[in-house]
């Protein structure tokens, strides 16, 4: 488990952020060899919008479902199937990797003997894979939106356990098929004036972080991407009569909503 905080950070103040951090970082190349990559992410949710709900109503021990996926498409592209746990401020995962051209097969097979990566740095295990189809099964989830949006990521100089992200160009598209994982056409933007910055970490909140924090002015928020993109469209409004998705069928294992 971990402790992740959040910030609004309006996008004119990107270049001076980062340059106030700048001696105290060093970006990930984790997925890339420059600092800047692209994050996509299908949610799933109940018709009913539960994990939506619970987000909006603030419970401290919640969860979300997601598949994700880094960069653009190709015929080796792995992604990864994603339950996030949060605990009040604590964040845990269980997480697990495919190759994207063998979800169709995986979901339809539950081979996880076959598909899921277990090799060469991935941590991920068919146990894993095993509780998100139980998820996806038992409370009939469906896709709702993916999320797309180019991530700076860093770490502290100082200790590799404090993770700093601009989550940048946030963009989205309700009702995605499984394999639009990539799609980047037509995508709505979120929120085109701000950008979200995180600090993921294990051990204490570092001084000279909180300094620059105070200098910027900025305040910690409960961000969700998720629940920003739904809360774009009116329907959605937290606001409003809480009323099923659009669409009242349920989520039918196998079936992978491509178009015939």
């Amino acid at each position: 488990m971990r402790l992740e905080y959040k910030y609004l950070v309006d996008v004119s103040k990107t270049d001076a952020l980062r340059k106030a951090l700048s001696p105290y970082i060093t970006f990930d190349s984790e997925y890339n060899d420059k600092p800047e990559y692209t994050v996509r992410s299908i949610y799933f949710d109940t018709s009913q919008l539960t994990y939506y709900h619970e987000k909006i109503d603030g419970l401290k021990i919640r969860k979300k479902l997601r598949i994700r996926g880094y960069n653009q498409v190709n015929d080796n592209s792995v992604i990864f199937l994603e339950i996030k746990r949060k605990n009040e401020n604590y964040i845990g995962k269980n997480r697990s990797a495919l190759k994207f051209q063998n979800l169709e097969e995986f979901i339809r097979t539950k081979d996880y003997q076959s598909y899921i990566l277990s090799e060469n740095g991935y941590a991920g295990s068919s146990a894993d894979a095993e509780k998100f189809l139980h998820h996806i099964y038992k409370q009939s989830l469906k896709p709702v939106v993916l999320v797309s949006y180019d991530r700076e990521a860093y770490f502290s100089k100082f200790d590799n356990r404090l993770r700093l992200t601009f989550d940048k160009n946030i963009r989205y598209m309700l009702f995605p098929s499984m394999d639009q994982l990539y799609y980047d056409d037509d995508l709505k933007q979120a929120m085109p004036k701000y950008f979200i910055f995180e600090v993921k970490f294990r051990n204490g909140f570092p001084a000279w972080l909180s300094s620059i924090l105070t200098k910027f002015n900025l305040s910690r928020m409960a961000l969700s991407k998720y629940t920003i993109c739904l809360d774009h469209e009116k329907p959605f409004k937290p606001s409003m009569r809480r009323s099923l998705i659009g669409c009242t069928e349920t989520f039918a294992p196998f079936h992978l909503y491509h178009e015939d």
